[in-house]
């Protein structure tokens, strides 16, 4: 159930390949139906339908049946349960740390399976089925869903309360960090950002928080008894990985660059990152705030958060798994922000119109030279639409 989202999409590919007949539903396609159960061992599930459709017929089986799993406990606990398990963790840049570490494996003859929460373009998909000992997986902490793996190594990135939909307290979360690190086996290795030897790489990937990712993983090869001039060259051949600044268009002269962004920290730094790497640029910031729980709480975290780009337009609130808006719109992000140059829009059209009137090439002359859309939610679509105007 719910076989459309990346991580979902990832475990039943590897499912398949280790000897599973897989079936998949998607409220986006065809619906769920209880009788997708017939002949059926298993009903793996997304947490979101738990949140969303918890009494749909479908789950209600399904868990009369006692055949339910959540895809984190499927893999975790049935997968992988014969592998040395590599996760990755933290409120910032587990996707790329991951894909990094799988990278790194791959290049060495590790052939680890590989689970990352965003599309490796090498793989087709967000998942690599390897034969090796190591498996590589994002371990993502809401919903507690990080407890259902039990690996021999964590790289723990970095710890930002996050997840308000679930998480009541930061003290909570920090609760749940501590039993994940507590599921260590084997070796028992963690690897933090205090563990960095602040070495400097060339790397495809700019931004000082990418250096930070690639200095976890180079401490991970050293571990692992990797040679250094391997772990290096591996780290700097890395390509990067679908909507973490992915560069989608260059026409007209304009860079547009499509990014998962949406914690106001990861805000900061990507957009930091942009105006480090385009420093004489005009740069345009399009910005989807994600959930109205989550922006309520994260609010005060916006000031200056846009500071190092030129203009910012915040769209229409993604509404996640939200029942209300906390009485959040984007003119409260705008206002907390503090930026000089900032406007809204409120649905996509308002949001696209505003765009090409701002992009618009006056006297030969175009506005903005690179465009940064950001968001979790729906944005990928409008970075889509934004390439597509005639400038």
């Amino acid at each position: 159930m719910g076989v459309g989202g990346s991580g979902m999409a990832g475990v039943s590919f590897l499912a398949s390949k280790m000897g599973y007949e897989v079936t998949g539903c998607d409220l986006e396609r065809e619906g769920h139906d209880v009788n997708h159960l017939k002949n059926t061992d298993l009903l793996v599930v997304t947490p979101a339908v738990f949140y969303q459709n918890a009494k749909h017929p479908e789950l209600v089986e399904g868990e009369k049946r006692k055949i339910v799993l959540s895809w984190q406990e499927f893999l975790g606990k049935v997968l992988l349960k014969d592998k040395k398990v590599i996760a990755v963790a933290g409120t910032h840049g587990k996707s790329t740390t991951t894909a990094m570490v799988a990278k790194l494996l791959i290049d060495n003859g590790f052939d680890p399976i590989a689970v990352v929460g965003a599309k490796v373009p090498e793989w087709g998909g967000s998942s690599r089925f390897g034969k090796g000992e190591y498996a590589v997986v994002e371990a993502d902490e809401f919903y507690d869903n990080f407890l259902n793996y039990h690996p021999e190594i964590i790289i723990l990135n970095n710890i930002e309360f996050d997840h308000p939909d679930y998480f009541k307290s930061e003290k909570q979360m920090l609760d749940s960090y501590k039993k994940f690190v507590g599921n260590l086996v084997g070796k028992k290795i963690l690897i933090t950002q205090k563990d960095s030897l602040n070495k400097k790489f060339n790397l495809k990937v700019f931004g000082q928080h990418n250096q930070k990712n690639a200095n976890m993983v180079y401490v991970l090869g050293k571990r692992l008894g990797i040679k250094e001039e391997i772990i290096i060259k591996s780290l700097e051949s890395f390509p990067g990985i679908e909507r973490r600044m992915e560069l989608i268009s260059d026409k007209h002269g304009i860079k547009i660059y499509d990014d998962y962004a949406h914690h106001p920290t990861a805000i900061r730094a990507t957009l930091s990152a942009i105006r480090k790497e385009y420093p004489k640029m005009r740069i345009l910031a399009i910005i989807e705030a994600h959930g109205f729980k989550r922006t309520k709480v994260l609010l005060p975290k916006y000031k200056g958060v846009f500071d190092s780009v030129d203009k910012v337009i915040i769209g229409p609130i993604f509404k996640a798994r939200d029942t209300e808006t906390f009485g959040m719109t984007p003119e409260k992000i705008a206002k907390n922000s503090k930026h000089k140059n900032i406007q809204v829009a409120h649905d996509t059209n308002e949001l696209i119109v505003n765009c090409k009137l701002l992009m618009n090439n006056r006297h030969g002359r175009k506005n903005f030279d690179v465009v940064v859309v950001m968001g979790a939610g729906k944005s990928y679509l409008w970075a889509r639409e934004i390439c597509n105007l005639k400038i």
